[in-house]
């Protein structure tokens, strides 16, 4: 799968979309080659995005504990990742470092160099890391990269091997990261153990609860009038 050239997608976009949206014109460009690929069925609007953008900030804001955390594995024991179990301390280093981008929550507009370091630095429950995943597959050769990465990391030859494995806080993270990341390498991009909703884990629930909804402003202010729009999948 390529990067298309400029066009397609985000057609409808305006200035207002682009005070929202990081990066528009690449976000256009990924939702269309996830579209050529078939890993999303329908093409969102611009305004689809925002709300998509929208509903990840209510995630974060509302449900915190959806983010970076685990349930199932865990906590490692050395110093360091003590301290970074503390999110009000590990947020800011993940943020200096690069592993995060919040501004854009999505990850169509992050550059794929940026989607690696996050895979690798940002703790991802169960195989949610499929998301990123499927949005690095655009990028012809990031995800083998990331596999080297990851397989470096798990042998204990990566250079920064030891902090990795203390930023992301609990065992086990880079061992699963690497089976889920040779399935996307062979074309299975499913979430098969993740219990959290479709559009949290995946790019494809992403884009089917966004185009479930009014696809221009206008359209959805008279649905929220009529008390029918929900920003929630």
């Amino acid at each position: 799968m390529a990067i298309p050239p400029r066009g397609g997608a985000l057609d409808d976009l305006n200035l207002a979309h682009a005070l929202v949206l990081h990066r528009p014109w690449r976000i256009r460009r990924v939702l269309t080659a996830l579209h050529r690929a078939g890993t999303i069925r329908v093409m969102p609007t611009a305004w689809q995005v925002v709300c998509g953008v929208l509903y990840m900030i209510a995630r974060v804001v509302l449900r915190p504990e959806t983010v970076g955390q685990s349930s199932v594995d865990p906590a490692r024991t050395t110093p360091r990742s003590r301290l970074l179990a503390i999110r009000a301390v590990r947020a800011p280093v993940l943020l200096f470092t690069g592993c995060i981008v919040p501004w854009d929550l999505t990850g169509f507009g992050t550059a794929p160099a940026t989607l690696r370091r996050h895979l690798l630095g940002a703790y991802h429950p169960w195989d949610n890391a499929m998301y990123d995943l499927a949005v690095l597959s655009v990028y012809p050769g990031e995800t083998a990269r990331l596999r080297e990465d990851v397989a470096a990391v798990v042998a204990g030859t990566h250079p920064r091997a030891a902090w990795l494995r203390d930023l992301v806080v609990y065992e086990g993270y880079h061992e699963r990261l690497l089976t889920v990341v040779d399935r996307a390498l062979a074309g299975d991009l499913r979430v098969r153990d993740a219990p959290s909703p479709p559009s949290d884990a995946t790019v494809s629930g992403w884009a089917d609860f966004v185009t479930s909804l009014p696809p221009t402003l206008s359209e959805a202010l008279g649905a929220w009038r009529a008390g029918s729009f929900r920003l929630s999948p």
